[in-house]
Parts: C-alpha cells; sequence; structure tokens
C-alpha cells in the first residue's frame, strides 16, 4: 500500500445561531478582549494591564480549518483536519510544499517514521509549534483513519486499546459579560446554560477575564441557579498576569470551579507553576502547545494540574498519545482541548479520548452544527452529556464529501 495522493483544502463553516458570516478572507480582532482593571480604579488607563491591545487575537465569524485527504494507490481514502481557526492557506501551503513530497509514495500504516520525517523536516529551523505542527496534525490524523480503515478497527484500539465506549463531555464555551451588559448579559448566560444542563450536559464552561467584580457576579450566578452537581469550568483566554490570575484564582475557589483554564500568556511556564501552587483549583492548558517535548517542560515544572492537548495542534494522534501517556507518568489527566473545527477533528479527539486511560473529559463545542454534524453521513450520538465512540474502523466516521465541499473556499 502507497500514498498516492495528498489533498489539502480550506473550508469556511457558518456558525449556528445570530452570528455574522464574513466574506472568505475577511478577519478582526476578538471584540470581546478581556481588559483587566485593578479593583479600586475601574477604568482609568494607568490601572490596566496587561493593556487590552496587547492582548488581542484574531478571529473570523466563520469556523475555518483545513482538511487532509490522503488517496492510496488502492482507492483507500483517510481523512484529518488541521486545527487554524485563522489563515488555515498558510497550514495548507506547508502541507503541500513540504510534506506531501516527503509521503508521496510511502507506505500510509508506517505512521511513525512518517511522523518523524515530517517533524525532523524543519526541527533544526525551530519550527516548534505553529502552522507546520498543524499540517503535521492533520496529515497524521488522515494516517490513523488508513491504518484503521486497512486493519478494520476503530483508531483507538490501535492506540494501546479501547478502555470506554462513551466518552464523557464538557459543554463549551458560555461567552463572558461586557461591562455594558451588566446584570441582563448574566442571565443570558444562566439561561443558556440552564438549556445545556437540560440537554443533559453536567459539566460547562464560561469564559470570563471582563472584571473580577463581573466575573464573580457571573460566576456566583451560575453556581446558584445550576446548583452543585454541575460542574463549571472556567476559561480566561491568557488575558492574566501573574498577581491578577492569583486573585482571579482564589476569588473562583469560593463556587467549586472544576478549573480554571489558559488563565496565562503559554511562554509563561514558570508563572504557571508560581500558579499552581499557590491555588486550590486545577490550572488547567496546554491548548496552545505542540509537541510532547514543550508538554515535557510543563510539567516537569508542576504548571498544570490538567493538560488540554488539541488533536489537531499538538501533533495529531500520534504525537497526542504520547502527550497522554507522559501527563500519566506525573500522574496527571487530561482533557482533550476541541475549539472551532469540523467533525472529522471532533472524530479524531473522541478515538484519542476511548485510548486514553487518565481521561477526565473532553471538550465539546455547542455552536457548530453544520460542522460537526452535517458533514457526517451518520452525526455523532451525544446523550446525556457523553458521546458514543463511533465504531467505523479509522476515526469512526464516514464523511459526506459533496456536503464537505459545500463549503470548500476558492484557492487564495
Amino acid at each position: 500500500m502507497k500514498i498516492a495522493n495528498i489533498e489539502t483544502f480550506v473550508v469556511r463553516i457558518p456558525f449556528d445561531g445570530e452570528r455574522p458570516v464574513l466574506t472568505a478572507g475577511q478577519r478582526h480582532s476578538a471584540p470581546d478582549v478581556p481588559v483587566m482593571l485593578r479593583a479600586g480604579h475601574p477604568g482609568t488607563a494607568r490601572t490596566e494591564y496587561p493593556p487590552a491591545w496587547r492582548l488581542k487575537a484574531v478571529y473570523t465569524d466563520f469556523v475555518e480549518a483545513v482538511i487532509v485527504r490522503i488517496e492510496t494507490d488502492g482507492g483507500r481514502v483517510g481523512w484529518g483536519e488541521m486545527h487554524t481557526p485563522v489563515a488555515g492557506e498558510v497550514a495548507k501551503a506547508a502541507a503541500d510544499a513540504l510534506l506531501a513530497p516527503l509521503l508521496l509514495g510511502r507506505d500510509p500504516r508506517q505512521i511513525g517514521p512518517l511522523w518523524d520525517a515530517m517533524y525532523s523536516s524543519m526541527r533544526i529551523r525551530g519550527h516548534f509549534n505553529g502552522f507546520l505542527m498543524e499540517a503535521i496534525s492533520g496529515v497524521d490524523m488522515a494516517l490513523w483513519d488508513i491504518l484503521g480503515k486497512a486493519a478494520g478497527v476503530s483508531a483507538c484500539k490501535l492506540m494501546g486499546g479501547q478502555v470506554r465506549d462513551r466518552v464523557p463531555l464538557y459543554a463549551s464555551c458560555l461567552p463572558s459579560v461586557s461591562v455594558s451588559a451588566g446584570e441582563a448579559g448574566i442571565a443570558d448566560v444562566v439561561a443558556a446554560a440552564q438549556g445545556l444542563v437540560a440537554r443533559g450536559f453536567t459539566t460547562l464552561k464560561v469564559k470570563v477575564g471582563v472584571r473580577l467584580d463581573i466575573d464573580r457576579a457571573l460566576i456566583g450566578a451560575l453556581r446558584s441557579a445550576l446548583g452543585p452537581r454541575v460542574g463549571i469550568a472556567v476559561y480566561a483566554g491568557g488575558a492574566y498576569d501573574f498577581p491578577y490570575a492569583r486573585q482571579a484564582g482564589r476569588m473562583l475557589e469560593d463556587f467549586d470551579v472544576l478549573w480554571l483554564e489558559e488563565p496565562l500568556a503559554p511562554e509563561l511556564r514558570r508563572d504557571y507553576a508560581r500558579l499552581t501552587r499557590a491555588l486550590d483549583i486545577a490550572v488547567a492548558g496546554g491548548g496552545a502547545l505542540a509537541g510532547r517535548w514543550a508538554f515535557n517542560d510543563y510539567l516537569a515544572d508542576g504548571a498544570f494540574d490538567l493538560i488540554k492537548p488539541d488533536v489537531g495542534r499538538a501533533g495529531g494522534l500520534s504525537e497526542c498519545r504520547k502527550i497522554g501517556m507522559l501527563a500519566d507518568t506525573y500522574g496527571l489527566p487530561v482533557a482533550p482541548h476541541i475549539s472551532r473545527g469540523t467533525a472529522i477533528y471532533q472524530a479524531a479527539s473522541v478515538q484519542w479520548a476511548a485510548a486514553a486511560p487518565n481521561l477526565m473529559i473532553c471538550e465539546w463545542p455547542m455552536d457548530q452544527t453544520a460542522a460537526s454534524e452535517g458533514i457526517l453521513q451518520t452525526p455523532f450520538t451525544v446523550e446525556g452529556g457523553f458521546v458514543a465512540v463511533p465504531s467505523l474502523p479509522g476515526l469512526g466516521i464516514t464523511v459526506d464529501e459533496a456536503a464537505l465541499r459545500r463549503w470548500q473556499a476558492a484557492p487564495a
């Protein structure tokens, strides 16, 4: 069996609900960038830190990803996906110009050597993260899909064995509340949370970081409305410095929060370690990291209580399996990070979660129905806060290629 063709293409799929959809290529800065205002001095420029202009990430108003389609000389097709919420054309170019020539004509079942060849191609040039690792991740997923289909079993059975038939989920992500929205905004978030609980979810994630008093009111209202049996996780998006993260974390301890996710910029490993020692609630992170070496640096420093690798960014199923085993060596759980993307990315995450003995829970975005269900011949089965592990060979799904191609973006 040989790799005969590798195709990559960008898709852009509208979010559910009333989000405006931008035309292909448009970009904007996040409208809800957290602004940290010190207690007692709200709104004054001197007390704002970190400055808002240093925190602005770029987003689009659609689900954007790069799809990988690998076909063998015998006609078998494997699907993968790069987690590229913005500028997917960059990762696509890396796959087309660099990775594809390394793999064409090779046996797709030799995943380990192929992964090493891809990673080593730019290793001495410092490409340990970013677009290249996202490209490797998508290609790796497609190789696992082919391997499972060739063996006639789902990928999780080839990753050390399937340890669960259902994967526990948390619903992601309830929005933060702006200063101007006030109590009405809090009421809207609470109503949305109650709707998710009514659908069977017992763990939810909410974004914070606008201002400490507003965050306290929001988390307090959620805890009061949902009661003690619903888990609440909190996502800060890397917006804090260490003193403010410590202050926010101690506030969250009053509400029995499950974890505080990405409170600091990913570069601040030592501050993460200080924070985990300072707080009683768990500090979670890793969604921005790639490769087992980066995770090992964090784990060796005691910087995380819970790690959240992303199969579309960290190096694919191959590397996430190793990262999960590494975390287990440190006695820590994993919770796969799933953000903007399609069902291919979700399916790969579920396969890893099904095989990870130290799984805590898996993320499940709630505003991507067209992307997560519309491209599958058979949608995921999500009931009672669990997703059934698909049992078909490979990633466990059958992609409706015509439905997927509907969202294919024109070449840049």
